[in-house]
């Protein structure tokens, strides 16, 4: 709005768009087993990742925007994509891994998590991408992730599990 926010009015709207991802996260992890039984896990999956493209926008566009409104709503969205992740995620592995991998295609999918968590505590060194200039840049990749999934996500099998116990499709399960 073209002017400075006042110190407490600040600090309060550091700690909602800092918090909102969490609450996000919950609504998605809530949601995340009735997404899966009403879409399937992987239409579910890619439904999901328009929430990814949607939230990585609005906080990669908020600085130019001036909104600090748009980036609060970004984080409140990628908060809920990455909450319905956490659940749909290993559902849909587990669902689709053959026995003898299903353990070890779990772990990985930890793995990733945490190897992706690394990365972006890297990234938001003040050097890198985590100073004033270039956060819109830190926040935008979250459309990384999103878009990949997208792309590669089709041509993936839907869950056999799903498919006979949700849609009584025994054939294609």
């Amino acid at each position: 709005y073209n002017k400075n926010i006042e110190g407490s009015k600040q600090d309060l709207l550091w700690s909602i768009a800092v918090s909102i991802f969490a609450i996000g996260g919950m609504i998605g992890g809530f949601c995340g087993g009735s997404v899966g039984n009403k879409f399937g896990r992987k239409k579910g999956l890619l439904l999901n990742n328009l929430l990814g493209v949607g939230g990585a926008c609005l906080m990669a566009f908020s600085q130019v925007s001036y909104s600090y409104e748009m980036l609060i709503l970004g984080r409140l969205v990628i908060g809920i994509n990455c909450g319905l992740n956490t659940s749909l995620v290993p559902m849909y592995i587990s669902e689709i891994a053959p026995l003898n991998l299903r353990g070890g295609l779990g772990t990985v999918n930890q793995l990733a998590v945490t190897v992706g968590l690394l990365l972006s505590q890297i990234l938001g060194i003040e050097q890198l991408l985590g100073n004033s200039s270039a956060w819109p840049i830190l926040l935008g990749l979250a459309i990384v992730p999103a878009i990949m999934q997208m792309v590669l996500l089709p041509v993936c099998p839907e869950s056999p599990r799903y498919l006979l116990m949700s849609r009584q499709m025994e054939d294609e399960a």
